[in-house]
């Protein structure tokens, strides 16, 4: 545009000095000539900058979404394609599920054995209260032998040896009596731990269930957001890792970008019209608005370390700030390249500078300056 201003400017002065001679072609006019371009176009440049911003560092990205499995299996069928557009619950691929599906059946199998196990740990206690009470009256009657071995011995009327035999026969009962009394609480303490409602073991074996359920779920893998697919390696055969990328999802909402040096941005605001020319799309202008202003940059951060921060040595050097725009096409590929012009409220009058400007700009992108 201002290319076109100074053509402009030099038909005027060639008519007037030079073709039809109405003013004197002299040392003054001349010096006036040449200065009112340098100054003119000065001031407009300068005035544009302010009010009229514009980049050439616009970028297009939309965010994306790395595909993993939660689970290791065989991938057994793929239901997309590359670069299909899909929704949000759609299967992306299926994992063989035949080991998910003996694991859970290994495990319920358990937990009825664990229930059974439990049925019969209470036969068990039935069983050795049973004999507690046989080895209790049986440790009564040898109690009652030892007081009568004990009186004849004190009479002097009974053997010794049958009062030390009732003694250790007392002793032994009294031992047995306390192991039929451990193992009794060792049995109660593990069939009445419950958790959740649950006898321990039949609930750690539930639980294990819970997660094989999980995992035969994960099987099925599907699409988390509305989106493409791209990036499509997978195969059937092949072996998804957790933790492995296995293709990527891109989402359809598009963000736009654009860098500003720092005093580019006093007068910008949130909802001031830009235009925007693609290098994809020559020759068109899409409209569209500041949704907002980034105001921090990596320039701004510290990252922990065990240095002394440091600050650039270059003190000439600005830091940008990125600018965003919203914009009713949605169609522009996701990396294109561009340049955007901001409009500030301030200086609507002179938007037809940088209006022309920027759709020259657009039209430029028709060229495909190679040289094969």
């Amino acid at each position: 545009m201002v290319d076109l201003i100074l053509i402009v400017y030099c038909l005027i002065v060639w008519l007037v000095f030079i073709k039809f001679k109405l003013i004197a072609w002299n040392t003054t006019s001349k010096l006036i000539v040449f200065i009112i371009p340098v100054v003119g176009i000065t001031a407009l440049v300068l005035a544009m900058n302010i009010y009229m911003p514009s980049s050439d560092d616009v970028r297009v990205y939309n965010k994306s979404v790395q595909v993993k499995s939660n689970v290791r299996g065989r991938v057994e069928k793929i239901f997309v394609q590359e670069n299909s557009s899909i929704l949000k619950g759609d299967t992306l691929f299926l994992i063989e599920q035949k080991p998910f599906l003996a694991q859970i059946e290994g495990l319920e199998a358990s937990i009825e054995k664990a229930r059974a196990t439990v049925s019969v740990q209470y036969k068990n206690v039935d069983a050795v209260r049973a004999n507690r009470k046989a080895v209790e009256a049986q440790l009564d009657l040898q109690r009652t032998r030892e007081r009568q071995f004990q009186e004849l011995v004190d009479a002097n009327a009974g053997n010794r040896f049958d009062l030390e035999q009732a003694q250790n026969n007392v002793k032994q009962l009294e031992a047995q009596l306390m192991q039929l009394k451990a193992q009794e609480a060792s049995i109660l303490a593990t069939i009445k731990a419950e958790y959740k409602g649950e006898q321990v073991s039949v609930a750690e074996l539930t639980a294990k269930l819970e997660k094989a359920e999980w995992d035969l779920e994960q099987t099925v893998v599907k699409s988390p957001i509305d989106a493409t697919v791209v990036n499509l390696q997978l195969r059937p055969g092949a072996m998804a890792l957790p933790l492995t990328d296995l293709m990527t999802l891109v989402e359809g909402k598009q963000n736009i970008i654009a860098s500003f040096d720092q005093n580019e941005l006093h007068k910008m605001k949130e909802g001031d019209e830009v235009d925007l020319a693609f290098v994809t799309r020559p020759g068109e202008i899409i409209n569209g608005k500041i949704e907002s202003i980034v105001w921090a940059s990596s320039r701004g951060q510290l990252l922990p370390s065990g240095k002394i921060p440091t600050m650039d040595q270059n003190i000439q050097k600005q830091g940008k700030y990125f600018v965003k725009f919203s914009s009713e096409e949605n169609n522009i590929p996701m990396g294109a390249n561009g340049s955007v012009a901001v409009y500030t409220s301030q200086t609507q009058p002179f938007y037809i500078i940088r209006k022309v400007m920027i759709r020259l700009s657009s039209k430029f992108n028709y060229l495909i300056l190679k040289a094969h």
